[in-house]
């Protein structure tokens, strides 16, 4: 559960860094800049935001709860 609270608030603190380079975005008159942060940097952050909250919802859904090796010969679906 610690892993899952600690997730959470990267996951906060991701967006609201996505928040503040959405605000940035804005004071750029530089189209050339602009495109490269927006097609580059914005959509890693987004990306790993995307990403972030999937593992968050995975946890919260207990998929990492059992051992490993205790699910090596379990079936797949």
């Amino acid at each position: 559960m610690n892993t899952l609270k600690q997730l959470t608030k990267l996951s906060a603190q991701l967006t609201d860094l996505l928040d503040d380079l959405e605000r940035t975005l804005d004071y750029i008159d530089n189209d050339e800049l602009y495109n490269e942060i927006d097609n580059n940097v914005k959509f890693q952050l987004e990306n790993a935001l995307t990403h972030l909250d999937i593992a968050c919802d995975d946890i919260s859904e207990g998929m990492y709860e059992n051992d490993p090796e205790a699910e090596e010969f379990e079936d797949w679906d």
